[in-house]
């Protein structure tokens, strides 16, 4: 019997690494077709070898780009849902960049989800696309009747989360290996996720000032954009001008901005 060919056993051995991570049923070809028996080890366990490496790095994987979810839950815990999710969304791209982007619809329990929603923004805000944001001197050519009818462009890689836990200082100390990691606090937070020279960062944000901003990055015009935020606030209209004032500041110096529409 002619061997195979190499591009159906590279196939056969790709298929037979990822089926058993799937939930769908696959037939394949029997080990013994394609693999010898070593000294001490039959065709399926040395075929087993590279399917238990393989769920390994995919989990691994995750671990980078979750670990405050990954201590919150502890370490077997975060394996056990990991290998649950890989067999509901089997990677399918050759990056594994993406592969956790699905995770917070897998989990269950608020403080677990707002976690994994924080640690997602940040994984697709570090691999967005790059563009040069508008600075302070885009702003002072326009008059402030201009700027209430403007329209600002929010950068790609910008996200906003509005969430129930106070995540950003459990995040912050289990990333920066602190101890004791503080409690996970169930508090209501907003938090703007964003890229700044190639650092990925994280701006606690009040109510009104996320209203404002989330109505500027659906397209809304500056002016309504306070609108929002003054439906919010519970002090002054002077105390929201200045609170407004300084937060606009605050997001043009930061690069949220990247084209001024009408």
């Amino acid at each position: 019997m002619r061997p195979p060919k190499l591009d159906a056993t590279l196939g056969w051995f790709q298929a037979s690494v990822v089926a058993p991570h799937e939930t769908r049923e696959r037939r394949l070809a029997p080990a013994k077709q394609h693999l010898l028996p070593s000294r001490t080890l039959g065709p399926e366990q040395r075929l087993g070898i590279y399917v238990d490496a393989y769920m390994a790095r995919l989990v691994e994987a995750l671990e980078e780009d979750f670990p405050a979810l990954a201590h919150r839950l502890g370490q077997r815990a975060f394996q056990r849902t990991c290998r649950s999710y890989l067999e509901r969304h089997p990677s399918r791209s050759r990056s594994l960049n993406g592969l956790g982007r699905k995770l917070p619809e897998f989990l269950s329990g608020r403080a677990a989800l707002d976690l994994a929603r924080l640690e997602v923004a940040m994984s697709e805000v570090f691999d967005g696309e790059a563009v040069e944001p508008l600075r302070t001197a885009d702003f002072a050519r326009l008059t402030p009747e201009a700027l209430a009818g403007a329209r600002l462009d929010c950068v790609p890689t910008l996200r906003l989360l509005a969430l129930d836990h106070d995540a950003n200082p459990y995040v912050d100390a289990v990333r920066q290996e602190r101890d004791p990691v503080p409690p996970l606090r169930r508090k209501r937070s907003w938090i703007a996720v964003y890229r700044k020279e190639f650092k990925v960062c994280r701006l606690d944000l009040r109510e009104a000032g996320f209203d404002a901003l989330a109505a500027l990055r659906r397209g809304r015009t500056v002016s309504q954009a306070v609108a929002a935020a003054a439906r919010r606030w519970k002090g002054t209209a002077s105390e929201l001008q200045t609170h407004i004032r300084q937060c606009f500041g605050e997001w043009v110096s930061e690069g949220f901005f990247a084209r001024i529409g009408r």
